[in-house]
């Protein structure tokens, strides 16, 4: 084909798409444009323009003549009663419609398989955890999503707000996927000295530090004035142009010693050759943190850096429990860490790779900046397969709120995890055994009728070689011999300690959390429950008997405003 041929084929074809593009004039009397979506159709550009200016573009996998499989939303309340043009297919922008409520047939919350304890978006495809930040009482989260789809698409910034980490109020996207490309993850600060000179009024700014995908790929600034209620992007953005074709991730903190801002980035290069992050194992995946400083967040000078994981990185101080001596934390995406020294430019490690959560539903976990009571609070996504949420409109769902702790053992110290002592609060009916032999046909926990609880154990495996947990189909496997428990292709440790197997557990839909070892160990598991079978856990022993020594399972109530269980 030759070059006349090629460029009157495109022209052609932009010709024919140009035939299929329509505009629709509408006002916005009402909060929301309801947009229809049909999973795995073709995708489809719808623009909004209002006063003349495009403000939104979206994708929307849309097929003409199909029922819609979910309908999906566009924040319109900033123009509202203002005149605005749609743009796109005919078929498709006749479809959308301006209401005040999401359109669907089952109240939002009330799905079938809605978790009912950890965050989900209202609708759309979340991952993960970004610009978690405390201020005024509020804890907010911010979170990589596609609002459109339940597939994996453009990102931009959710966002929610809870006073409990448990009970979420969603917001309007708070930086949207625009020319500058995709908004990818960041961090979030309450800069309290106001060294950017965004203050307005008499609170101090809040600021989202983020990556955006470009091309180029850099980092960039928003920040509010009214208690993370509106966002706008920073003037003179980018704050600090590509480092790397893969810069990313920016965990920004104040460093009080040297009063600088210090942000730690993903830089890794294609190509070049890094030592080993872990020396016993050459073939895991290794990556580089670079660290920047500032006075104000808006010009950044390059520091030392430190070999470490594959991406999301976040770097913290923590007091060893019960000592006045304070280490340095460093940990990435797997939730992978190092233990050091930090002293605002430059990080030396003190420990070998340690090992974080285990699992395969945990990822990208961020640390709370400035909550009120000095908890340091982490987050995580717990990423699993979008066929958990089949039929659903929103797939993917967080972790439950952790608290951390550095902890001395024989070993040095090492980081523990517990849920949030908030999630007592949420605790109904309470059911107690003790004293009660497992065998192969033992069901003690037979009356307790729901997938949402919070259970703890303590069991003497005795001359049983397993103990199984089976939660709505899937088995829970603990090894006695091998010391570890099993679920699918997923494992954790699960320690005997003084002839005992101590863990918590929460169930809720799609995720199952374990904690173990006194919080040394933190697992976390996709579950997709059989709906023929039981309700209720089976708790039995096999290859011989056990006996439980005290188990107290607290059934656990819904924190969505309207609840189907």
């Amino acid at each position: 084909m030759n070059v006349r041929t090629v460029i009157i084929t495109l022209l052609c074809a932009v010709q024919l798409h140009a035939q299929h593009i329509s505009t629709r004039s509408l006002t916005l009397d009402a909060n929301l444009l309801n947009l229809p979506v049909c999973n795995g159709a073709p995708k489809q550009m719808v623009k909004l323009e209002v006063g003349g200016k495009a403000v939104r573009e979206v994708e929307i996998e849309f097929t003409e003549g199909k029922k819609p499989d979910l309908w999906v939303f566009l924040d319109v309340r900033q123009w509202k009663d203002q005149t605005a043009v749609l743009s796109g297919p005919l078929s498709l922008i006749t479809s959308i419609e301006c209401n005040d409520a999401i359109k669907t047939d089952v109240p939002v919350y009330a799905e079938a398989l809605r978790p009912q304890f950890h965050f989900t978006s209202m609708r759309g495809r979340l991952n993960d955890p970004n610009g978690l930040l405390s201020f005024d009482g509020e804890h907010h989260l911010f979170y990589q999503l596609h609002p459109y789809g339940i597939k994996s698409g453009s990102k931009s910034w959710g966002h929610a707000v809870s006073r409990d980490f448990l009970h979420w109020e969603e917001l309007p996207i708070a930086i949207h996927a625009e020319a500058e490309g995709m908004m990818f993850s960041g961090s979030g600060v309450v800069d309290w000295k106001n060294t950017t000179g965004f203050q307005t009024g008499k609170e101090p700014p809040l600021v989202l530090i983020y990556t955006a995908t470009g091309p180029p790929r850099d980092q960039r600034l928003a920040f509010s004035n009214d208690r993370g209620r509106t966002w706008t992007k920073h003037a003179s953005n980018p704050v600090l142009p590509e480092v790397t074709h893969n810069n990313r991730d920016p965990k920004v903190f104040w460093h009080e010693p040297t009063q600088r801002w210090v942000m730690i980035l993903h830089c890794t290069e294609k190509g070049k050759k890094l030592p080993p992050i872990d020396p016993k194992d050459p073939t895991r995946k290794t990556g580089e943190f670079v660290f920047f400083t500032s006075p104000d967040l808006k010009q950044w000078k390059r520091e030392g850096s430190v070999i470490g994981f594959a991406e999301c990185p976040d770097l913290f101080p923590m007091k060893i429990e019960g000592t006045d001596k304070t280490k340095w934390i460093v940990h990435g995406g797997l939730g992978e860490y190092f233990i050091g020294d930090f002293d605002g430019r430059e990080f030396k490690r003190t420990r070998d790779l340690l090992h974080g959560p285990y699992g395969s539903a945990y990822y990208a976990g961020q640390n709370y900046s400035d909550t009120p009571d000095g908890r340091v609070v982490q987050q995580g996504w717990a990423k699993m397969s979008d066929l958990v949420f089949t039929g659903m409109p929103f797939a993917q769902m967080m972790n439950i709120p952790c608290e951390i702790t550095l902890r001395n053992t024989a070993r040095g110290p090492r980081l523990v995890w517990q849920p949030v002592r908030e999630i007592e609060t949420l605790r109904t009916k309470h059911h107690h055994l003790e004293s009660v032999v497992l065998n192969e046909q033992s069901d003690p926990l037979k009356a307790v009728q729901t997938p949402f609880f919070d259970l703890h154990a303590i069991i003497e495996p005795g001359t049983a070689t397993q103990i199984q947990l089976m939660l709505r189909g899937t088995p829970f496997v603990i090894d006695v011999k091998k010391l570890k428990l099993t679920s699918g292709k997923a494992t954790m440790p699960m320690p005997v300690r003084d002839g005992r197997i101590d863990f918590r557990l929460l169930s809720d839909h799609g995720l199952v959390e374990i904690f173990t070892d006194k919080g040394f160990k933190f697992g976390a598991f996709q579950h997709m429950p059989n709906a023929a079978a039981p309700l209720a856990p089976k708790l039995t022993a096999k290859g011989g008997e056990a006996k439980i020594v005290s188990l107290d399972v607290h059934e656990l109530k819904s924190v969505w405003p309207v609840a189907r269980h």
